[in-house]
């Protein structure tokens, strides 16, 4: 098909930062434009799982000094904390944004992976691939359309038949379905403790745990005198208020999950909480030869090679909005056994799980944009927004040449929801191109839509602050 796009970053012999250097910024509307500072010499992160092991990974190797700020006793103990957690694209018919972004980010995501498990830091994964099983009719109607159109490569996905995928799969299948040969599985937290642990080898990192930023605030700045009085330059700084006292960072990264989303200033952003409860069952002989992900209405992974989760196999998820509850529940195991029952029944039958067969349970929230595509970048000034692009409201292709207006040194890399494995590096990689002016990775159109400040620009144009 022809294909009018900027071809995403593949998996190529094309030096990844050299991809997107022909972006020019200059022709957009000023709102689209990122601000550009100095490249600071330290950066403070709020946060603890994916994200933040992502943003410290990558602002380290850039040669910058990261303090990172976890509110647990140990990394990786929110929605990083999944025994196995899947690392695939979402996908849809056509090269809408959203997939867009995800294939880059997948690609992304593996590379970095895989690069930080060569360096010496491993960690439990397999590239074992990843089948979304037809498992109704309407869902084998909307795959022939998806492999017939052939918008992705086959190497990112194509279409296999019952008995190709029970051949993939090593285990008896009734269903085909779409194939990711390139997917896999990651033990999220231990990922997170190995990037860390990367991040820590380049002597830039330091991690203070047990730190529970309860509110930030900017404090006044302040201006600095080089010896000589030659020079004068305004510096932002920003108070941590926690409960092991107040701590300050020049330019600070909010990189929590659904614990920091009522936060000051972050929560004007339009984040939402959706708790999510995953379980952990143990394998048995008709079960433990699986070697693919399997995707239905929720999924089924092959059991786990670590230690601690050694013959686990991971079943879920429940989906709750309004529901700020980290604590499991026998219902939503429950809920969790009969998904696999309704939608896979032959093998559910086979397997035989019961409540008997539950290791452990774990409900964790996560954290949620309305477009399902995170925000990484520059806090914005919203009063400000309001104020400096008004005809907005009247026409919304009206071009402006005033930049979007931010709060000083505030930076947000939040919104991953349930796909954190899969678009945390590319988000990071974005961030240190905010931070330090190296090129960013993906093209311009792609750069707005996971700016934070793209829902205000739509809020005006909707007219919400008119009302």
């Amino acid at each position: 098909m022809n294909n009018k796009r900027k071809s995403s970053f593949k998996p190529d012999d094309t030096t990844y930062s050299e991809q997107f250097n022909d972006i020019n910024l200059g022709s957009e509307s000023g709102y689209k434009l990122r601000p550009k500072i100095v490249k600071p010499q330290h950066v403070s992160i709020i946060g603890g799982g994916i994200a933040s092991a992502c943003a410290a990974y990558a602002l380290t190797k850039q040669g910058i000094k990261v303090t990172l700020y976890c509110k647990d006793s140990s990394l990786a103990q929110g929605a990083s904390s999944n025994a196995i957690g899947a690392l695939y694209p979402l996908l849809h018919q056509q090269e809408d944004d959203i997939s867009l972004f995800y294939q880059q980010a997948f690609w992304r995501a593996k590379a970095l992976y895989t690069e930080v498990s060569q360096q010496g830091f491993d960690f439990p994964h397999s590239w074992c691939g990843l089948l979304e099983i037809a498992y109704k009719e309407s869902l084998e109607k909307r795959q022939e359309k998806f492999a017939k159109l052939a918008t992705w490569p086959a190497t990112l996905i194509h279409k296999i038949n019952a008995k190709q995928a029970s051949k993939i799969a090593n285990i008896t299948l009734n269903n085909g379905g779409l194939f990711m040969p390139n997917a896999g599985w990651i033990s999220p937290p231990l990922l997170v403790k190995q990037m860390i642990n990367a991040a820590k080898a380049t002597g830039k990192l330091t991690v203070k745990t047990n730190v529970l930023v309860n509110k930030i605030e900017q404090v006044q700045a302040i201006k600095e005198q080089t010896s000589n009085d030659i020079t004068k330059k305004e510096k932002n700084h920003w108070r941590l208020l926690t409960n092991k006292g107040d701590f300050y960072a020049r330019v600070l990264v909010v990189c929590g999950g659904a614990e920091v989303i009522n936060i000051d200033f972050i929560k004007q952003l339009p984040f939402t909480s959706v708790q999510g409860q995953i379980t952990s069952m143990k394998t048995n002989s008709k079960i433990n030869a699986l070697s693919t992900v399997i995707c239905h209405k929720g999924y089924l992974t092959p059991s786990s090679s670590t230690s601690q989760h050694q013959g686990i196999h991971c079943i879920g998820a429940t989906f709750k909005k309004n529901n700020t509850s980290t604590i499991a529940t026998k219902a939503d195991d429950e809920f969790n056994l009969n998904m696999l029952s309704s939608c896979l029944p032959e093998l559910a039958k086979k397997i035989n799980w019961t409540e008997q067969d539950i290791s452990a349970s774990k409900a964790r929230l996560r954290c949620m944009t309305p477009d399902h595509i995170p925000m990484v970048g520059a806090m914005p000034d919203i009063q400000k927004h309001i104020k400096t692009y008004p005809h907005l409201a009247k026409d919304k292709n009206w071009k402006y040449n005033q930049a979007a207006p931010v709060i000083n040194n505030l930076y947000v890399m939040m919104g991953f929801g349930a796909r954190g494995l899969c678009s945390a590096p590319l988000a990071a990689d974005i961030l240190t191109a905010d931070l330090c002016g190296t090129p960013y990775p993906v093209n311009k159109e792609m750069l707005f839509n996971l700016s934070p400040n793209r829902f205000v620009i739509r809020d005006i144009i909707r007219r919400k602050y008119n009302k």
